[in-house]
C-alpha cells in the first residue's frame, strides 16, 4: 500500500541510527537493549524467553489473487485480464544483459558465510574480510550510499542538485539529512552497517550481535530495493527490471533463489510465488510498452500506466508479506535460544521490526499496529510479547 506516506519510522530506530559513529561502535554494553517501555523478560540481558511461545502454522490457504492481479502460473496468464506478453510462461526474461545486482546479492551470501552462517562466531578478521566483501567496487555499499524508499515523498525539486542525476538525489548529503526515510540507504542502513563492521573489527561487544545487526540492515536493502527498481524501470531504465528481479532472487528462476528470496521460499513457497509474479508483472508492462517506442513512464497510454501501478502494487504488497514472514521466523526463533544466540536475534529483530511498522501503520488494525511498535521498543520480550507479536503480524500482514 502506498497511500498516506507521511509515516516515518519509528523514533527509536531513528536514536539508534543517530547514535552510531560512521567510523566505530557506539558507546555502551551490548545488552544494552534500547529505551522500550515493554516489558523485560531476558534472562542476565541475554534475551532468553520465560517460556517456550505457542507459535501457530503459517496459514495462507484463504489468500486469493485479486481480480487485478497478473497470474502467470494460471494458465500461463490466459484467465486474467492482463494481455498476453513475454512472462506468461511463468519465467524471468532478462531485459538486458545480466544484471550487477546480481554480484550484490551474491556478496551478501558470502558475507553470511564470514559472519552468521550455521550459527558462527565471527572473528575480527572475519568482519575485516566481510567489509572488504561489502565495500567493493560497484559492490552493495556503492548503492546503500545511494538508496531511497519509494513509499516515502520524493525528494522536492527546489532541493535538487542540478549536477546530480534525478533518482540519485539521495546522493547529496543535503538531502539525506533533510529526508533520512526517502533516502534511507545513507542515512539509515550507512551508519548502522559501518557501526557493526567497525565494532567487529574491533573485537569490541559481542560478535554475534553485530553480525545480526549487519544481516538484518542487508535485508532491509535488499527487502526495499526490488520496489525502487521496478519503479526505475518503468521512469528511468528499462534494464532496472532485471534489477529488481535480481535483488530479489539472487538471478534464479521461481524454482531457486539466493538472499531474501531463499528465507521467503524457506517459509512461503506461495508468498515467494508472488512476489515473483509481482516482478513478472512490471516486467509484462515493459515488454507491452517497450523503451525504444516508450522511455518512460508518462509516455505509456493510460491503460498502461494503469497496469504498471497494478503490478507495481502487487509486487509491493508481496513483498511487505515476504519481509514479514522473515521477521515472523525470527520472532518464533526467540524460544529456541540462548545466551548470545539469543541477544542476536532480538538485536536483528529491533532492527528488522520496525521496518514493517510504516505498512503495519497504514494498513491497521491500530491496536495490532501498535503490538508491533511496543514489542519492538522492548530491550527483551517475554514468551507472551512474542506470542502478540507474531499475531499481530498474522493480522495485519495475512497474505501475500
Amino acid at each position: 500500500m502506498r497511500k498516506t506516506p507521511w509515516l516515518f519510522l519509528p523514533l527509536s530506530l531513528l536514536l539508534s541510527v543517530a547514535c552510531a559513529g560512521d567510523d566505530g561502535a557506539s558507546g555502551g554494553s551490548e545488552t544494552d537493549g534500547g529505551t522500550g517501555t515493554g516489558s523485560t523478560g531476558g534472562t542476565g540481558g541475554a534475551c532468553e524467553l520465560d517460556a517456550q511461545p505457542n507459535v501457530p502454522a503459517i496459514d495462507e490457504s484463504s489468500c486469493m489473487p485479486l481480480d487485478t492481479d497478473y497470474q502467470p502460473l494460471v494458465d500461463m496468464s490466459a484467465n486474467d485480464m492482463w494481455p498476453p506478453c513475454i512472462t506468461d510462461d511463468g519465467q524471468y526474461h532478462l531485459v538486458g544483459d545480466s544484471p550487477g545486482s546480481i554480484g550484490r546479492v551474491e556478496g551478501y551470501e558470502q558475507i553470511a558465510d564470514l559472519l552468521w552462517r550455521d550459527g558462527k562466531v565471527p572473528t575480527p578478521e572475519d568482519f575485516t574480510m566481510a567489509r572488504t566483501i561489502y565495500s567493493q567496487d560497484q559492490g552493495l555499499e556503492s548503492r546503500i550510499l545511494r538508496r531511497e524508499d519509494l513509499h516515502y515523498p520524493p525528494i522536492p525539486m527546489e532541493d535538487w542538485d542540478p549536477t546530480v542525476d534525478p533518482d540519485k538525489q539521495c546522493s547529496v548529503e543535503a538531502n539525506v539529512q533533510k529526508y533520512p526515510n526517502r533516502c534511507v540507504g545513507p542515512a539509515l542502513m550507512q551508519p548502522l552497517l559501518n557501526d557493526a563492521f567497525a565494532a567487529g573489527q574491533m573485537g569490541e561487544g559481542i560478535p554475534e550481535v553485530h553480525a545480526a545487526r549487519i544481516q538484518a540492515t542487508l535485508l532491509w536493502f535488499l527487502y526495499i530495493s526490488p520496489y525502487k527498481e521496478s519503479n526505475t524501470c518503468l521512469t528511468n531504465k528499462a534494464a532496472d527490471c532485471d534489477s529488481a528481479w535480481a535483488y530479489y532472487t539472487g538471478g534464479f528462476q521461481r524454482d531457486g533463489g539466493i538472499g531474501m528470496s531463499a528465507e521467503v521460499r524457506a517459509d512461503s513457497t506461495v508468498t515467494h510465488n508472488r512476489i515473483f509474479d509481482g516482478l513478472s508483472a512490471v516486467r509484462c508492462v515493459r515488454d507491452l510498452y517497450p523503451d525504444t517506442m516508450y522511455p518512460v513512464l508518462d509516455d505509456l497510454p493510460p491503460e498502461g500506466q494503469m497496469l504498471f501501478e497494478l503490478g507495481w502494487e502487487q509486487l509491493d504488497n508481496a513483498l511487505h508479506r515476504g519481509f514479514a514472514l522473515i521477521v515472523r521466523n525470527r520472532l518464533a526463533r526467540q524460544g529456541t535460544l540462548s545466551g548470545n544466540a539469543a541477544l542476536a536475534n532480538w538485536e536483528f529483530l529491533k532492527i528488522a521490526g520496525p521496518v514493517l511498522q510504516r505498512e503495519a501503520d497504514e494498513r491497521g488494525p491500530a491496536d495490532q499496529a501498535a503490538v508491533l511498535a511496543d514489542l519492538f521498543a522492548m530491550e527483551c520480550p517475554t514468551a507472551a510479547d512474542i506470542e502478540a507479536g507474531i499475531a499481530a503480524l498474522d493480522a495485519i500482514f495475512p497474505c501475500p
